[in-house]
């Protein structure tokens, strides 16, 4: 996302990426670690871009602790007063 210029295309894209992800979050764990580890790494960069779906980052009980601590991870870098 550094590479692209416009800010209107960064929304854009950001748009379109949420769906998919948050969608790969229902899936066997193993796969949770690798969109969470990636999710991570989006929010670094564009922490705006998951704001509104921190419900998606809510623990369940019979996630393994790997999940349940990049959940956690991206929580603590999403929480804002507003949310």
């Amino acid at each position: 996302m550094d590479r692209l210029s416009s800010q209107e295309l960064v929304r854009s894209v950001c748009r379109k990426m949420t769906p998919p992800l948050l969608t790969m979050l229902s899936a066997e764990p193993e796969i949770q670690y690798v969109v969470m580890r990636n999710i991570n790494l989006i929010v670094q960069k564009q922490p705006n871009m998951l704001q509104t779906d921190v419900r998606y980052f809510v623990c369940k009980y019979n996630d393994p602790l790997y999940v349940k601590l990049e959940k956690i991870a991206v929580m603590v870098q999403l929480a804002s007063e507003r949310n």
